[in-house]
């Protein structure tokens, strides 16, 4: 089973994928190794970090080719066995089009519509040396993507889970929702 986890930065994304890593014993890996590598071996296909709204976009048919490829090295003859992909450019689109291909996916996208940016300033490392101004845009980016979201995944019918700030309870409610597929 190839386990997606979606949403915008700074939801509980990694969190969540951890806890899969920890408690179920899957590897995993964040899509943005992928957007790095991509960013720099091949950069006219216009695949970067950073809060554009089309981020995703360029990078879809690389993550659809990514998850295929987890998906063909499990071992099918381990009902257990799997693999976490989590990140800001695993969307509704991509899940729906992996989902299209055949392959064994469970999915669940996280969003935080009341992110302020006192929250995110408890992750220092993230935008180390930014200005209020720059706190302010990107809580009001977060919480927009997180509506869009939403929104997005009710029009195609996967699982959103808003996280609201700190919230343990809806990690645990994802937990359940990815681990209830296998």
């Amino acid at each position: 089973m190839i386990y997606l986890i979606g949403g915008p930065p700074r939801v509980g994304k990694s969190t969540l994928a951890w806890m899969l890593l920890d408690r179920a014993g899957l590897p995993g890996c964040p899509t943005d190794a992928l957007v790095s590598m991509l960013q720099r071996a091949a950069p006219e296909h216009g695949v970067r970090h950073g809060t554009h709204p089309d981020k995703a976009v360029p990078a879809q048919p690389f993550l659809i080719e990514f998850i295929r490829a987890s998906a063909e090295a499990l071992d099918d003859s381990d009902p257990e066995d799997g693999y976490v992909i989590e990140g800001d450019i695993v969307t509704p689109a991509a899940a729906t089009a992996a989902a299209g291909l055949g392959l064994p996916l469970a999915s669940v996208f996280l969003g935080n519509a009341k992110l302020t940016p006192e929250h995110l300033r408890t992750a220092p490392d993230w935008l180390e040396g930014a200005d209020d101004t720059t706190y302010r845009e990107i809580a009001t980016w977060v919480r927009d993507q997180s509506t869009a979201l939403r929104e997005a995944c009710a029009v195609s019918g996967h699982v959103y889970i808003e996280l609201g700030t700190g919230d343990t309870q809806g990690l645990e409610r994802a937990y359940s929702t990815l681990v209830e597929w296998t």
